[in-house]
């Protein structure tokens, strides 16, 4: 078993909300520590959530610890920090040293638990801001390998829509780590990454009181504070944005604001964004698709839909209709035409939420753009069939790779 893909248990990997404290994890993790080394994986199980239990059967189970078991006991585990309600503890076992990963339900049972390779990361660090209206967001710095005492080049990373966290996960299904791969990749190619929970998203979620307030605007205005903070803090040669799927048009509109040495569309699109949720919703059912276009026009011309159909209620709530209003003033395709940079834009062909034609539109809006079309690859930037099912089962699988030609496209562009 290689230690680099050692992803044994993948439970679940959102954001836990529930009230646990630091002494709930370390009694699950004593209470772990007690039935692995006893050998009963039958009482490991008993300690899994029944949404883990759907995920992985009691056979499954015991195939994965008789491989751990190569490890020897576990001796000693140590904590070493918390991030969006995951816990993580370096963890001792008689031939090598694991870090333990670990995330409770409401019931203190194990709903996340993973075993990776442990490193002592000095590279990465938190890269937080304030927001205009008081909130904190919070972030992840990483730094190229080797260390260097030289300035080098930074990406901002900006997440796309909905409760997308900084590694690319989301509480909607999505747990691919496409974010967190792409710094990964950048820190060894010599340069730096700041990702970040947007308001109201994981860590961040305490700097969105309200969804009814949050406005398209705001995600800009983050997306410049980090852009100063970045400028400001003398370790960098060069600051570029990398807008991923909504973060393109928010990466587009940020660098109207504030100068740039280069700007890259991930996945974006170029048409007003009712248009495009018509054509994503068309994809699925053409009947509901057909209600949707009357209560998208009714939100873009100012007027609050109170009674939206149960299968469009979780896009187009009363609450949400604010922000999405906000968003829909902007058409990408005439917003690209005011960024003076270089740009990037990458595409790819099993894309089931953004058409190939949205990445050919905004190059036209922009000629001097450099337009990349990755084949095969699908909007969470993973090699993907362009059948529906077996794509979306990709956003669900983490230790898939990013698509081959994606990383080399973005080094080359910021190198």
């Amino acid at each position: 078993m290689k230690k680099a893909i050692l992803s044994l248990l993948l439970l679940g990997c959102g954001s836990f909300a529930f009230a646990q404290t630091r002494a709930d994890y370390d009694a699950a993790v004593s209470r772990f520590q007690h039935f692995y080394n006893l050998n009963q994986t039958d009482s490991i199980y008993s300690m899994m959530s029944e949404r883990a239990h759907k995920m992985l059967s009691l056979d499954r189970t015991k195939l994965v610890f008789k491989q751990v078991h190569q490890y020897g006991d576990l001796k000693s585990y140590e904590y070493m920090r918390s991030d969006n309600g995951l816990y993580y503890y370096k963890s001792v076992f008689e031939t090598t040293v694991l870090t333990f990963l670990v995330g409770l339900d409401k019931d203190n049972k194990l709903e996340t638990f993973r075993l990776l390779p442990y490193a002592a990361d000095t590279t990465a660090s938190n890269y937080n801001i304030t927001t205009d209206k008081g909130g904190r967001l919070y972030g992840t710095l990483t730094l190229p390998l080797p260390p260097t005492n030289k300035k080098v080049p930074v990406v901002l990373l900006i997440a796309g829509s909905g409760p997308t966290d900084r590694d690319g996960n989301s509480t909607m299904g999505v747990s691919a780590n496409t974010y967190k791969m792409i710094a990964d990749s950048l820190q060894h190619a010599g340069i730096a990454c700041v990702r970040y929970d947007k308001r109201g998203v994981a860590a961040s979620a305490a700097a969105l009181d309200n969804e009814s307030g949050l406005r398209f605007e705001d995600m800009v205005s983050d997306a410049d504070a980090y852009i100063k903070k970045m400028k400001a803090d003398g370790l960098f040669s060069n600051v570029y944005i990398l807008g991923h799927s909504e973060g393109s048009l928010v990466g587009m509109l940020a660098a109207e604001k504030e100068h740039v040495a280069g700007y890259i569309s991930v996945s974006g699109i170029a048409e007003r964004a009712d248009k495009i949720m018509e054509l994503q919703i068309k994809a699925q059912s053409e009947e509901v698709a057909a209600k949707a276009t009357v209560l998208l026009d009714s939100i873009r011309n100012g007027y609050t839909v109170e009674n939206v159909p149960e299968e469009l209620a979780a896009l187009l709530h009363k609450s949400v209709q604010p922000y999405l209003r906000s968003w829909m003033k902007y058409v990408p395709g005439e917003e690209i035409k005011k960024v003076k940079e270089p740009i990037l834009i990458l595409q790819g062909t099993t894309d089931i939420q953004v058409e190939v034609a949205q990445a050919e539109l905004l190059k036209k809006a922009s000629p001097h753009a450099r337009l990349t079309i990755i084949k095969g690859m699908n909007h969470i930037l993973k090699t993907a069939p362009a059948d529906r099912q077996e794509n979306m089962a990709t956003y669900k699988d983490p230790a898939l790779p990013l698509s081959t030609g994606l990383m080399g496209a973005i080094v080359g562009f910021v190198k």
